[in-house]
This record gives C-alpha cells, sequence and structure tokens, in this order.
C-alpha cells in the first residue's frame, strides 16, 4: 500500500510540473514583474521557471527515471551553452553577463528539456498551445486598451505606440508575431469549426494588438505570413489575397498608417548605421565576439542601443562564431525537418506544426531588422516552439 501511494504522489508531483510548464508558457509577459533577493536580481517568469524545473526534477528522481532526455538538437545546444558561457567570461561585466546567460540560455534551454519530456500526448501538446493562446490574448488585450485610451486622447505617436508594459511597441510586436501564427494555423487548418473559431478569436485579439503597435519589421514577417499561406493552403488563396488587398486601400485611409510608413527610409539609414558599427566590432573581435552585454553603441550619438537590431550580428557580437553557427544550426535544423514533415501531418498536428513553423519563419524574417530572441520573454518563447515542433515530429514518427 506504501508502494501504491509512493507511485501515486510521485504521478501527481510529474502532473503539477506539467501544469507549471503551462503556466510559464503563458505567463512569458510576467519578466516585467522585478524584484531581489538580497543582491540576486529575479522576475516573477524566472520564478515560474525555477518551480517548473524543480517540480520535473524531483518528480523523475523519485520515479527513478530521471535521465538526459534526448533531442536531435542536443549537440548544437550544448555548443551554444558552452559559446555562453564563453561570452560570460570575455564580457567585461562577469555579473551582467551571468544575469543574461542564465535567463536567455540556461533557463529557456531548461523549459525546452522539460517539455519535450512532458509533452506527451496530443492533449499534452493542445494544452501547451492553449496556455500560450490565454496568456498571449490576454497580454494583447491589455495592450490595445492602453492604445484605445490612448487613441481617445488623441496621444499616438506613431515612432513609440503606446504599449502596457514593455515600454518599447517593438518588442511588444515580436513576442506577438508567433501567437499570431499559430492562431492562424489554427485557424486554417483546424479539423473542427470550434477549433477554426477559437483559432480565428486568438488570431484577431493578438494581431489588432500587433497591427497597432506599427511595427514595421512586425509587417514585413506578417507578408511571409500571407505567401506562407498561399504556398501551403490553395483553399484560402482568394480570401487571403482580398483581405490583403482590402487591408492596403484601408491603410491607406488611416494617417496613423500612413505616418508610419513615412518612416521607412530613416529607419533603412538607422540600421544601416547599427549594422555598421556591430560589423566593426566584429572586425576587432571576430571569434570570441564582445561577450554577453558587450555591444553598446549611441545611436546618432545620443540613444543607447543594446542590440544592433539583426538576429545574426546580434548572437555573433554577443557569442562569437560560435554562437551563432550553434543557433543556426538549430533554427534551420527545426525549420528543415519541420516543414519536410508537415505534408504527412494529420489531425490536430496538422494545424499545431504549421503554426510553429510560420511562427519561426515570421520570427526569423523579423530578425533580419531587429534582435529577437534577445529578451527574457522571447528567449523562453523560441525555446516553447522548439519544444512543439520536436514533441509533434515524434508524435508523426509514433503514428
Amino acid at each position: 500500500m506504501a508502494t501504491v501511494a509512493a507511485q501515486a504522489s510521485e504521478t501527481s508531483l510529474l502532473r503539477y510540473s506539467r501544469w507549471m510548464l503551462y503556466t510559464t508558457v503563458a505567463g512569458m509577459p510576467l519578466y516585467v514583474v522585478r524584484w531581489h533577493y538580497g543582491a540576486l536580481p529575479t522576475t516573477l517568469l524566472e520564478t515560474l521557471i525555477l518551480i517548473t524545473v524543480a517540480l520535473y526534477v524531483i518528480a523523475r528522481l523519485r520515479e527513478g527515471t530521471w535521465r538526459p532526455v534526448r533531442s536531435p538538437y542536443d549537440i548544437p545546444i550544448i555548443l551554444l551553452l558552452v559559446a555562453g558561457a564563453i561570452s560570460v567570461v570575455v564580457a567585461a561585466d562577469h555579473r551582467a553577463a551571468l544575469g543574461l546567460y542564465r535567463a536567455y540560455f540556461l533557463e529557456p534551454v531548461a523549459i525546452f528539456y522539460v517539455g519535450i519530456d512532458l509533452l506527451q500526448s496530443s492533449d499534452h501538446m493542445l494544452r501547451a498551445a492553449a496556455a500560450f493562446a490565454i496568456g498571449s490574448s490576454s497580454f494583447a488585450v491589455v495592450n490595445l486598451a492602453v492604445f484605445a485610451r490612448a487613441f481617445v486622447a488623441h496621444a499616438v505617436n506613431v515612432g513609440s505606440a503606446p504599449n502596457a508594459f514593455y515600454g518599447d511597441a517593438n518588442y511588444v510586436a515580436m513576442y506577438l508575431e508567433p501567437p499570431v501564427a499559430l492562431a492562424a494555423g489554427f485557424l486554417i487548418f483546424g479539423s473542427t469549426p470550434r477549433t477554426k473559431l477559437l483559432g480565428g478569436a486568438w488570431l484577431a485579439v493578438t494581431g489588432s494588438a500587433l497591427a497597432v503597435m506599427f511595427s514595421k519589421g512586425s509587417y514585413v514577417a506578417l507578408l511571409a505570413l500571407v505567401i506562407i499561406v498561399l504556398l501551403t493552403a490553395p483553399r484560402w488563396r482568394l480570401p487571403i489575397l482580398g483581405a490583403v488587398v482590402l487591408a492596403a486601400i484601408a491603410a491607406t485611409q488611416i494617417p496613423l498608417f500612413m505616418a508610419r510608413l513615412a518612416t521607412i527610409q530613416p529607419s533603412l539609414n538607422g540600421r544601416q548605421e547599427l549594422f555598421g558599427a556591430a560589423l566593426g566590432m566584429i572586425r576587432d573581435h571576430p571569434v570570441l565576439g564582445l561577450g554577453l552585454g558587450g555591444f553598446t553603441y549611441r545611436f546618432r550619438g545620443t540613444t543607447p542601443e543594446i542590440y544592433p537590431h539583426d538576429i545574426w550580428l546580434t548572437f555573433w557580437v554577443e557569442l562569437g562564431v560560435l554562437g551563432v553557427v550553434a543557433f543556426g544550426v538549430i533554427l534551420f535544423g527545426l525549420l528543415w525537418s519541420g516543414w519536410r514533415a508537415w505534408p504527412a501531418a494529420r489531425g490536430w498536428n496538422r494545424p499545431l506544426l504549421w503554426g510553429v513553423l510560420t511562427a519561426l519563419v515570421v520570427w526569423t524574417i523579423h530578425g533580419f531588422v531587429d534582435s529577437p530572441y534577445w529578451k527574457n520573454d522571447m528567449s523562453v518563447e523560441f525555446w516553447a516552439l522548439a519544444a512543439l515542433q520536436v514533441t509533434s515530429l515524434r508524435s508523426l514518427r509514433e503514428t
């Protein structure tokens, strides 16, 4: 009887860790809630991650089944973590670099490995997606409310759109792009009317919030999403093309959008300046880079920039050659294996896998003009998407 009770307790503990994983996925924007334990800074998101990982490890140890979970990306992940560790040593501020290493690499990668072990069934994966939908939709609603209040007060600045927590509308936009892609997947490829309806509602909320962040990089990324829909969903080609035409016409009639589009040339000039500065730093430190937190540049002599607004330049200048190569292998490995397998996906797996892969494409496109991943929420977001892709492909192989 004691053995049976222990097994039940251990099973419950593992189940609790899975629900904590869902909570962490839903709570990615909560990194803005910060406090200190003495001299040690932390965030609410980090606390959720640590609780999730601790419950998982304790549950597996009590079951006697704990072991490193294997994935197709173990070697590049190890190399990425090694590059990060080297960058902590290389960095001028070791303490700050260690904090970035912990928040952007160690904890998100831990969530990835917990996810690929705990998301064993279709219910688990769909609940993770539902948690992402709840968290991102709640975040989107709050940002829409802030925008609406500013709009009514005639206080909308398209160069710095009003947003709830992040302080920079572009950060909000980059976080919302993957939820928009996943929502589109469930709307287009959902196997039941209920799934399509929920996907449409999720898309409406997150898509609206994304649009009013006035991120030009997001608009280009959304164009990539449209192209993917045209290539993979023939039945949606006419509705999508019609929606694009209507959106283009509407945009020309909305002064705020036209004002934002008028800043394209200055933005391109600014990116050219930032890219040049980053390339100069890489030229001076080509192998190891400058270390985590090493990129600092005063844009146009006044505005401090902490990243060069390009994901590949950011990885190189922060982590060196090893880091940028390891991350590239992981990202393009996920895309290559996922799109090869997607035509065979059926049922619930089809919209989920399409949404994850399209999210990664959209995120990559935006990465040419900004630095997604390099924030607490977006690093966890990337590895959560990676976990969903790995588990989705595993389920395809098992069927």
